[in-house]
């Protein structure tokens, strides 16, 4: 299968070439498919003529699309329509990412897919309005939210806590606001085992994370036992959401319910602590 990879030098994209080496692989770069340019999309996707586009290039900046919608919007609302309507044209299947993000945080429990989206800022707007463009060209589409995306590679809370420990003796973290971590390697995994059961009856929304959940603090508090067990745990201090003021609010409860997604692709997770282990293994 001839699939075409967006965003390869991105954590998910970086993962997805990684994992995919069974197939004919299309990597692109931002230089190569410049998601501000929708004719250039066009013409790309006409010139590989993929099986499959996989898409988890994004404007992620939370805190910096407040700064800068129109950016955001371009990127996580307008290209993937461009891409979903290509897509369509060839009636080839077509996966994007998403967020927890589209939510607010208010729920008590964990979130469904059909449960009322209503994100607290611009981030979590772009990509919801990027699901409902998606969702309304049709066609052959699959959307996977994810959160608390970290890897090896650039800038995410697993290498920012993972070198802040070696740095400095205290480290204040947020401790009431909760999700599923959820590693580039997981992500690409799955997306392998779910690719040959791609049909036109199980198209949708889905939530595409491991078992479990935790809060920044906890996560924090497992990436120092597993990677530096020297750094004294007494040190790591827990705060509250108000304490650490952001540009962009969170969502203070965004896990994600992944039942729907192992009973359709018939998938068996573990948790997000054995994830991690797996993460650490391969650095």
């Amino acid at each position: 299968m001839r699939i075409l990879i967006t965003g390869v030098h991105g954590q998910v994209g970086h993962a997805l070439m990684n994992e995919l080496t069974d197939h004919e692989l299309i990597g692109l770069t931002r230089q190569d498919f410049d998601l501000t340019k929708p004719d250039q999309i066009k013409s790309v996707i006409d010139f590989h003529q993929p099986d499959l586009i996989i898409n988890p290039a994004a404007y992620t900046k939370v805190d910096q699309a407040e700064n800068e919608p129109e950016l955001a919007f371009q990127i996580n609302r307008d290209a993937p329509k461009v891409i979903a309507e290509k897509a369509r044209e060839y009636t080839i299947p077509f996966i994007h990412f998403s967020t927890d993000y589209v939510f607010d945080g208010e729920k008590e429990d964990a979130y469904k897919e059909n449960d009322i989206t209503n994100p607290l800022g611009v981030y979590g707007q772009s990509k919801l309005e990027g699901e409902e463009a998606i969702r309304r060209v049709g066609g052959f589409f699959y959307i996977f939210r994810t959160s608390w995306v970290y890897s090896n590679i650039g800038h995410n809370f697993y290498l920012t806590m993972k070198n802040l420990s070696q740095e400095k003796s205290v480290l204040r973290v947020v401790g009431d606001q909760y999700a599923t971590p959820t590693s580039n390697a997981f992500i690409a995994g799955q997306i392998k085992s779910i690719i040959p059961q791609l049909s036109i009856n199980n198209v949708g929304i889905y939530h595409l994370v491991p078992e479990g959940f935790c809060s920044w603090h906890d996560f924090a508090r497992t990436i120092f036992k597993k990677t530096n067990p020297e750094f004294d745990l007494q040190h790591l201090i827990k705060i509250k959401t108000l304490d650490y003021p952001t540009k962009a609010n969170r969502p203070k409860n965004s896990r994600l319910l992944n039942e729907k997604i192992k009973h359709i692709f018939m998938l068996k997770f573990d948790n997000w602590q054995l994830e991690l282990d797996r993460i650490i293994d391969e650095a």
